[in-house]
């Protein structure tokens, strides 16, 4: 079976996560969205249809004409009775979830050919609505699913084999050993607390708990990542690979290699890749007459009701905050923000924007760059110049900065 994943044309929904990545590059639970169909689906590699700007920065196999190819709409989380629907689907068929087209079996002449000119199957296919999946509307969709999505991941996954051994952690409390997985090379300090009582609890290759950290599941903690001594952490948050983590998290996701090593409370957000948050981050989650939150569409910049009673920071890759910073309920902040503002920024935050006490000014591109450059130094990546031209584009098609 061939697999493509494909961005229709309303996945800019999911900015500004997906200023950077496209949408089966998103993580919600514990495995990226392209990687819980290649479980479900059965298949190693995958094709996706990538815009001009990030092709070189993300790998995509081609499309072979010889069998016929399923496409898969980027923004839709499979579950077990979707993906049976889509192991019925006959060539020339597919799947809608509320109206949007989020699966296709497509002839594989076909399908290479559309793949080449970059177009996935719109006409002539047979559509049926499908009560299975979960689709992706709006960034904090990515927080507001994921515990459910971490429970689903764990069963694809099938940790069994990994159950947690007390003995091997002297000094370390663990409620609901039958929950808790802990994969190779993990390190728990003594002190620490690990409840699955409320949810699973999964610890990946070489992850790191330090003293004293308490943990409520359910709760991902990725390969290399570290919760910091005395960190908190309560239920249904991902942290992915390579992240540092201290203070307090509530149903947080962070995508990979962002840190918030200092105390400071960040609860119902989403997270890219590379971002920092400075010493004593607070975000607001509850606006104070308890209300729903309204958030600004990326596009559009006009706010809409989320219908959540929580709703914390939507923070796009490289964007920054310094010591003592104050987010406000409903914020989305995009790619390459410098917030040191010393009060509460706007809760519109634009791409590569240095915002100070007095004004907003733009981030130059080459001391973005330089910046950057640093900071995957540090982590042992290299900086590929398709990712610096991807971040150019970001960059010159940015809207217009915010006074």
């Amino acid at each position: 079976m061939q697999v493509c994943f494909f961005d229709d044309t309303n996945a800019s929904c999911l900015m500004p996560l997906t200023l950077t990545r496209p949408a089966h590059m998103l993580r919600s639970g514990i495995l990226l969205i392209c990687e819980k169909w290649q479980k479900y689906l059965s298949v190693s590699k995958s094709s996706s249809l990538l815009p001009p700007y990030m092709k070189g920065v993300y790998e995509s196999a081609p499309i072979s004409g010889e069998s016929d190819c399923i496409w898969i709409n980027g923004r839709f989380l499979p579950d077990h009775l979707v993906v049976t629907d889509i192991l019925k689907l006959k060539t020339g068929e597919g799947l809608t979830s509320r109206g949007t087209p989020v699966a296709i079996r497509a002839d594989g002449k076909l399908s290479s050919s559309l793949y080449e000119s970059g177009k996935y199957p719109e006409s002539g296919i047979e559509f049926s609505p499908t009560d299975g999946g979960t689709l992706l509307k709006a960034p904090w969709m990515i927080f507001s699913v994921n515990g459910e999505q971490i429970q689903q991941d764990i069963s694809l996954t099938k940790p069994k084999a990994y159950r947690v051994d007390p003995d091997r952690y002297p000094g370390v409390h663990f409620l609901n050993t039958a929950e808790i997985f802990v994969m190779d090379g993990v390190r728990i300090e003594p002190g620490s607390v690990i409840s699955a009582a409320d949810g699973p609890v999964f610890l990946d290759s070489s992850a790191w708990v330090m003293a004293g950290s308490l943990v409520q599941g359910p709760f991902y903690l990725g390969r290399h990542s570290v919760l910091k001594l005395g960190a908190k952490v309560y239920g249904n948050s991902s942290l992915g690979p390579y992240c540092k983590v201290g203070g307090e998290i509530n149903n947080v996701v962070f995508q990979a290699y962002s840190n918030k090593g200092h105390d400071g409370f960040l609860g119902n957000s989403a997270v890219g890749e590379w971002c920092n948050f400075g010493a004593d981050t607070n975000n607001s989650n509850l606006k104070n007459n308890y209300s729903t939150v309204r958030l600004a569409d990326w596009n559009s910049r006009k706010e809409y009701d989320t219908g959540l009673q929580f709703c914390g920071t939507i923070m796009g890759d490289h964007s920054k905050t310094a010591i003592n910073t104050m987010l406000n309920t409903g914020t989305v902040c995009g790619v390459f923000a410098n917030i040191f503002c010393g009060t509460f920024p706007p809760k519109l935050i634009p791409s590569f924007s240095w915002l100070g006490p007095d004004k907003t000014e733009t981030y130059r591109f080459d001391k973005a760059m330089e910046a950057a450059k640093r900071m995957m130094d540090r982590r042992g990546v290299e900086m590929s110049e398709a990712y610096v031209d991807m971040l150019r584009h970001i960059f010159e098609n940015k809207p217009p900065q915010i006074s």
